[in-house]
Formats: structure tokens, sequence, C-alpha cells
């Protein structure tokens, strides 16, 4: 009985966050962004330096984390502390990659093979604090992925995976590292990367839906020659979005 408990609790959640991307796919960056920050979310937005693979996929999807660390292995790559392939294990259908490459500033640590595994997982896309290689065989999966730089380089003599499934800390667009929970949901696209923390999701989602709504109604009226103040003033943007942590929060 215990177990079919777990069960049905497991297949509610995963059900609830697949709705949630699902609504959330639908959505802008820039929506999101205003309200995150309307909410008191002030640093959930990455820093411009993440570069989209192609700028016409939308990412989104549920947040598996990982990190690693620079190595120097001066032979044969060396088992890594976590197996590189427990990423494959873990990755389900709708879940992103975010995985922070730490200092590894020259080797790969995600190319072709990886991208296809995991695309043939259900991988939503990849978020990669780091280098890819392999870009055009990526770009054939039309697996959305954001990285840092591209590279010839193999990471396996250079790098390893130490951690999955613990926070990672990503550089923000302001001075403040983006802390990205297990979970969180992730939205990028041709303007950038927001993180949308679990907890405040179903919040910051549906507000995001209202002032899409609005913001359609203001470009109608602009088209229909009004000004861009007088359809402000007619369509409030803020005012339903509630406060889900302090400013400055």
């Amino acid at each position: 009985m215990i177990a079919l408990t777990l069960l049905s609790h497991d297949w509610e959640r995963r059900t609830r966050m697949m709705l949630l991307k699902e609504r959330l796919a639908k959505l802008d960056t820039s929506v999101v962004s205003d309200v995150l920050d309307e909410s008191g979310l002030l640093n959930q937005t990455l820093c411009t330096s993440f570069r989209p693979l192609d700028a016409r996929l939308k990412l989104c999807g549920v947040a598996l984390c990982a990190r690693g660390r620079e190595v120097v292995r001066l032979r044969q790559p060396a088992p890594a502390s976590v197996s590189a392939y427990e990423i494959e294990r873990e990755m389900s259908a709708g879940q992103v990659l975010v995985l922070d490459a730490g200092s590894e500033k020259v080797g790969a640590p995600v190319g072709g093979f990886v991208a296809a595994t995991l695309k043939a997982k259900g991988c939503a896309g990849l978020l990669i604090n780091g280098a890819i290689r392999d870009a055009l065989e990526i770009n054939e999966f039309e697996l959305p992925t954001f990285f840092r730089f591209h590279t010839p380089v193999n990471a396996s003599r250079r790098w390893e995976l130490i951690d999955l499934d613990v926070p990672v800390f990503l550089p923000g667009i302001s001075d403040v590292p983006v802390t990205i929970q297990p979970g969180d949901l992730i939205l990028g696209d041709a303007d950038g990367i927001v993180v949308v923390p679990l907890r405040f999701a179903e919040d910051v989602i549906e507000a995001s839906e209202r002032l899409q709504e609005i913001e359609r109604a203001i470009r109608e009226e602009i088209k229909a020659g009004a000004t861009r103040e007088e359809a402000f003033s007619r369509n409030p943007r803020f005012n339903h979005i509630k406060r889900l942590l302090p400013s400055g929060g």
C-alpha cells in the first residue's frame, strides 16, 4: 500500500511538472523576466555570455543539475569521481541538462555522442556553463542548446563530473550568481535565459500568462493607432502581479 501511494505521488508530481513546462514553453523570457522582477525575484536571469546554438529553438524544461571540475590527465582518461554516464542514466523526458563545467576553459564536456543519447532519452535541451563541440551535429538534432564557447577539444583528459542532482550556481546578468536547484524550470529563447524556482513556478507562470495577454492587447491598440502611452494607461501591465519575495529579495 505504501509503495502504491509513493508511486501515485510521484506520478502526480511528474504530471504537474510537465503541465507547468508546457505552459512555460508558450511564454517569452521577456514576459517571465518582468514577472520575476515585479515578484521580488530579482536575480533569475543568466548572463549574456550564454549563447544559443540556434536562436530559433526555445529551451524549456525541468533542471537536471550537474557540476564538474578541471583536472589534468597526462595519459589515458582515468575514471572520474562520478561516471559521466550517470547524466544519461538520470535523464528523463522533459528535463534540461544544466551542467556547470567549473573552471574548464579548453575541452568540451558535451559533444555529438552525449547530445544524441540525451535526445533519445527525451532531453528538452542543454544549458552548459562551458564548452560544446560537434556543434553542427547537435544542431541537426534540433536540441535547444545554450553554452559559453565552441571548441574541437575533448574534455575527457581535462575535466571530470563530480556531482549530480545538486544545486549549481551559474553566472547571472548582475554580479550575483543565479542558484539553480534540481527541479527548477529553465526557459531560454533569443533574448536569453531565465530560471523559475520550482516553489514559485505556479504563481510566476500564471502571472506571466496574464501579462502576455495584456501585452497582446497593448500591441493591438498600438497597431490600431493608439500611442504607447495611451495603450499603457488603458492596460496596466503589472497590477495583477503579487510579491513573492520582498523588494531586493
